[in-house]
């Protein structure tokens, strides 16, 4: 965990006080214009300026829609029309910690986040290590704001924190989003949690989005595999149960949880191992669409160049598990549990279309123009999903997947990055 100056700490606080205010009281914007178009047009002494004050101060000209036509590469756009909603979101640590560059190295950082989801265009997005002026930029209506909701935990201790992206057009919350704390953390960190359900899909059921960043460092093991296990155990008792505070509403179809888990394989076996068959049921995105090597390591010193690492080190902290029975705890699919003879379980009723991963890849790969860093030292997690009858994972007279074992191509396993 990295030290945080207590002025800075101080400056942060201003800023997320200054956005939560503006927030409440800025009207709803028609359309997002583009940003680095804004800032084209600052002089540059603006870019030393607190975010608040740069957009504050942006040009009048800029607070409307310009009608020109789309052929810079560099004008940031959020796409009005959606084909499809299989993208449900990328999750992402977006290091607002780093300090490297100042104001304006952040500012283009998180910009370069905000066009990634401009242009993916998730359902939803989980954001980690978010700082009150980056989330400031991101939920202005020249960038994402007039497009997506964010939401934030309720009194974070500490001046950075997760957040939740929710497309206003296609998504409608149940309820309120919930925190749950993580009572014995030292880092401040928790629980981020919202139900939402499909406006246009109604019969793939609510679904329960959370997100955490978990503690970090090898030395807090401990800790970190016991908020692992809370988690886990939140989205067990959610899913089947209609949404707290909805009265009629009907029961969560699925649950999903993605983050900077900075969890270690060792720990994901000692979790497994703890949960026995309460993990059943339980699985993780990038082992259920086939372990692809290529979207294997969210941290990867070799190809990061941001924190000038002089190592070598590849790791896979950043993951999505997902509960949706009938798929996740389909015959042929391994979870967190090792599969054991057990009496059968009495038939439960399932929504008739179910949520099921299908794709999975890395994103942010490249470096922000001008700045020769890129957006993160994470790279985002970018998931793809559809709501379908629930069917079997492998065809007749194929091989079964069994646990424990290494991460392969084929059918759905648990990672254990040896």
């Amino acid at each position: 965990m990295r030290k945080v100056d207590p002025q800075l700490a101080a400056i942060r606080q201003a800023a997320k006080e200054r956005f939560l205010a503006q927030k409440a009281a800025a009207p709803a914007a028609d359309a997002a214009p583009s940003l680095p178009a804004v800032l084209a047009h600052l002089p540059p002494e603006k870019l030393d300026a607190p975010i608040g004050s740069l957009l504050a101060d942006a040009p009048p000209e800029f607070t409307r829609p310009v009608k020109r036509p789309r052929t810079d590469p560099d004008v940031f756009v959020i796409p009005k029309a959606v084909k499809e909603c299989s993208a449900l979101g990328p999750r992402w640590n977006i290091d607002g910690l780093d300090e490297v560059g100042g104001g304006p190295a952040l500012s283009k950082r998180t910009l370069a986040v905000a066009k990634e989801v401009a242009e993916k265009r998730p359902m939803a997005v989980f954001l980690q290590e978010v700082v009150p002026p980056a989330l400031e930029l991101l939920a202005a209506p020249q960038t994402l704001g007039t497009e997506y909701e964010i939401l934030v935990p309720k009194d974070p201790p500490l001046p950075y924190y997760v957040a939740i992206l929710l497309d206003r057009k296609r998504l409608v919350k149940l309820g309120e989003p919930v925190t749950v704390p993580f009572p014995s953390t030292q880092m401040g960190r928790q629980l981020l949690t919202i139900v939402v359900e499909l406006k246009e899909k109604p019969k793939a059921g609510p679904l329960l989005l959370a997100t955490a960043h978990l503690e970090s460092t090898k030395d807090h093991a401990v800790e970190r595999k016991r908020q692992l296990t809370q988690s886990l155990r939140y989205l067990q008792k959610a899913v089947g149960k209609p949404p707290a505070g909805v009265p009629g509403a009907p029961p969560v179809a699925a649950a999903l949880f993605g983050g900077d888990l900075n969890i270690r394989d060792e720990e994901v076996k000692a979790v497994h191992k703890e949960m026995g068959e309460d993990a059943r049921g339980l699985a993780d995105v990038w082992c259920f669409c086939g372990s692809p090597e290529a979207d294997r390591w969210t941290w990867d010193t070799t190809a990061n160049t941001n924190i000038g690492a002089t190592f070598s080190c590849k790791t896979r902290f950043d993951r999505m598990l997902f509960i949706s029975p009938g798929i996740s705890d389909a015959k042929g699919c391994p979870s967190l549990a090792a599969p054991k003879a057990k009496a059968a379980a009495k038939p439960q009723e399932h929504p008739s279309d179910r949520w099921r991963p299908t794709r999975i890849e890395l994103v942010g790969k490249s470096k922000v123009p001008d700045l020769g860093r890129f957006p993160s030292d994470h790279w985002g997690v970018l998931t793809f999903w559809e709501d379908c009858p629930a069917k079997p994972l492998f065809a007749s007279g194929e091989r079964k997947a069994t646990l424990p074992i290494a991460a392969s191509k084929g059918g759905a396993v648990i990672d254990l990055d040896s």
